[in-house]
């Protein structure tokens, strides 16, 4: 009786275990499943991961740092600018032949004043030129009383980039122009007066080279001449005139033969000075 009770029970137990174990799977599935999907990187398979890019570097604007730089390239090699006007597209700029004393020495003034019949032959021409070839050029005819007067003359240039040479020349050929003319010879300042006439015909005078930098004009120095002068200016020059640093050997050239002196800047022009002899000088 003892062991038949504990093996009722036992089954009992049985029973109540399988009517268990067929309602857990029967609502099992009706139960929402937290099914995990394999991970990459923590993220669900097949999802897109991120891309996480580095800062795009700012775009740097470098004029400030280029216009610094060439301020200092024309500081450091007597780089001067000239006054200047805008118009449009183009550049004006004034330029005025100044006749100065200098004490008991000929000079150029002297030369020129010799080569007139009368103050009013206008023998001379002052022109602005470019150095490459089929470039814009520009000038104006003078007599003895315009120079004496102050006379100035306005030429329109490119803004462009471009260098250009000012030129004084003799014009008995009336040509207008200067820039194919040969300078003066050394040996007209101990020629006689009637050989002075025929040394002077169609020569240049005065020279002084101008660089237009970023729609700015520069007067180039032309103090100093040689080839250990011309290689000091390349190599200090050669990056900011770029292609236009080979007027450098014209401009060596000319100043070499004339030695004028440098052009001034007044508030509103470039100055040309020519020298002649101090009257005061020629009293004593």
């Amino acid at each position: 009786m003892r062991n038949s009770s504990g093996k009722g029970a036992w089954i009992f137990i049985a029973l109540i275990g399988l009517i268990g174990f067929g309602l857990l799977r029967k609502y099992a599935d009706k139960l929402p499943k937290a099914k995990l999907e394999q991970t990459n990187g923590g993220l669900p398979q097949g999802s897109k991961q991120a891309i996480i890019e580095a800062p795009a570097k700012p775009n740097v604007d470098n004029s400030f740092e280029q216009a610094r730089r060439n301020y200092n390239i024309a500081v450091l090699n007597g780089i001067t600018k000239v006054p200047s006007s805008s118009k449009g597209d183009k550049i004006l700029v004034t330029i005025a032949v100044k006749p100065e004393a200098q004490w008991c020495k000929n000079g150029d003034f002297d030369l020129i004043k010799s080569l007139a019949t009368h103050t009013k032959e206008r023998l001379l021409t002052m022109s602005l030129e470019a150095i490459e070839k089929k470039g814009v050029s520009r000038s104006k005819s003078f007599n003895l009383g315009d120079l004496n007067g102050g006379q100035s003359a306005s030429f329109e240039i490119p803004s462009t980039d471009g260098t250009y040479g000012l030129y004084l020349c003799s014009d008995q050929s009336r040509r207008y122009t200067c820039s194919k003319k040969k300078a003066i010879p050394t040996e007209i300042w101990t020629a006689s007066p009637e050989k002075i006439k025929k040394l002077a015909v169609d020569k240049i005078f005065y020279f002084q080279l101008l660089h237009v930098k970023d729609g700015t004009v520069n007067i180039i120095p032309s103090d100093a001449w040689g080839k250990d002068n011309l290689r000091k200016l390349k190599a200090n020059l050669g990056d900011w005139m770029g292609d236009d640093v080979a007027a450098l050997d014209k401009m060596d050239s000319l100043i070499s033969q004339l030695q004028p002196m440098p052009a001034r800047l007044t508030k509103s022009k470039i100055e040309i000075p020519l020298p002649y002899n101090d009257l005061r000088c020629l009293s004593h």
